[in-house]
């Protein structure tokens, strides 16, 4: 968000002294040419910022400038206070507080109570319904790691079991829906790999120091979503379906049946395990209408299945 971004780069003027646009941008994951926006918000804000050209040059503060408590509208600092909350759900909750007790500090006596009352209209709650508090002393043995730039080893379980141990430069942990995950460099690979955290045993914090490389943030592609071949199917599933199907994928065109209970829908479907076990999981509450193909080889599936439990 706009405000936080302007947030960070007062804290980092006000802790370096000068910086460059380019370097700004790394930092924040955004264009240079937004970096120099924001520059002349926080100048038409007030705030003592000047941008110098030449090699020497680079963007600077006024020394021994403070942040004024009316810089920031309410409105700025709830949503602050509201994203701390989130966060400390799924990082050190200590941290968070510290940080939102310090944001504290810039609210002007006579909007205390409005936005304490705001920051509690609004809760993101990022936590799985079942608890992910097993991962927790992970994401700190992984967090320092990356701020002293301390070697990682672990032993790692692939999608189809084949285990491995690695030996990995943490540079990044991204939480994607419920699930954690490290992006590094792995040395036995000699590339950058992404690591889900759930596969991740015996994790140790090494004591060997790494000097950081040059690293690009990537999405994570992960599959089924990227790279692969939709196909259209037709699902006649009840109203139940149509919910876990909307979280998951969002709006869909559903049409009403003459049952009561059922609804027909277009379904962009992945032919792969992932697809299959997805329909299979919504056991009698969801029927595939076709394609012909994928009908048989639902069918053909359930048989293996009730095979299972036959012997």
């Amino acid at each position: 968000m706009k405000t936080e971004r302007l947030l960070g780069i007062i804290m980092i003027l006000l802790d370096r002294k000068q910086i460059s646009a380019t370097k700004l941008a790394e930092l924040f994951e955004v264009s240079v040419r937004t970096i120099y926006r924001d520059i002349n918000s926080l100048s038409e804000a007030g705030v003592p910022v000047t941008a110098l050209p030449g090699v020497n040059g680079g963007i600077q503060i006024m020394d021994n400038y403070k942040i004024d408590k009316h810089f920031f509208t309410s409105t700025d600092i709830t949503s602050l206070l509201i994203a701390l909350e989130s966060l400390s759900s799924n990082v050190s909750a200590v941290q968070a507080n510290q940080t939102a007790e310090k944001i504290k500090t810039l609210v002007p006596d006579h909007l205390s109570e409005e936005i304490k009352l705001k920051s509690h209209q609004i809760s993101i709650d990022l936590t799985p319904w079942t608890s992910n508090q097993p991962l927790q002393p992970f994401l700190e043995t992984i967090k320092s790691g990356m701020e002293r730039h301390q070697l990682l080893r672990f032993d790692y379980s692939d999608n189809q079991g084949m285990k491995t141990t690695r030996t990995v430069e943490p540079y990044r942990l991204v939480l994607k829906e419920i699930s954690w995950y490290l992006q590094a460099f792995c040395l036995e690979r000699n590339d950058f790999r992404t690591f889900k955290l759930s596969r991740i045993s015996h994790l140790d914090l090494l004591e060997k120091a790494f000097t950081p490389r040059e690293f690009q943030p990537k999405p994570l592609g992960k599959e089924p979503f990227y790279g692969k071949k939709w196909t259209t199917i037709t699902l006649k599933v009840t109203y139940k379906v149509k919910e876990q199907l909307v979280d998951k994928f969002g709006q869909l065109d559903f049409i009403e049946t003459p049952e009561v209970d059922k609804i027909i829908v277009e379904f962009p479907f992945m032919e792969d395990d992932f697809g299959y076990h997805l329909l299979m999981g919504f056991g009698n509450q969801c029927e595939c209408l076709g394609p012909d193909h994928v009908r048989d080889e639902l069918k053909r599936r359930f048989e293996e299945l009730l095979h299972i439990y036959q012997n």
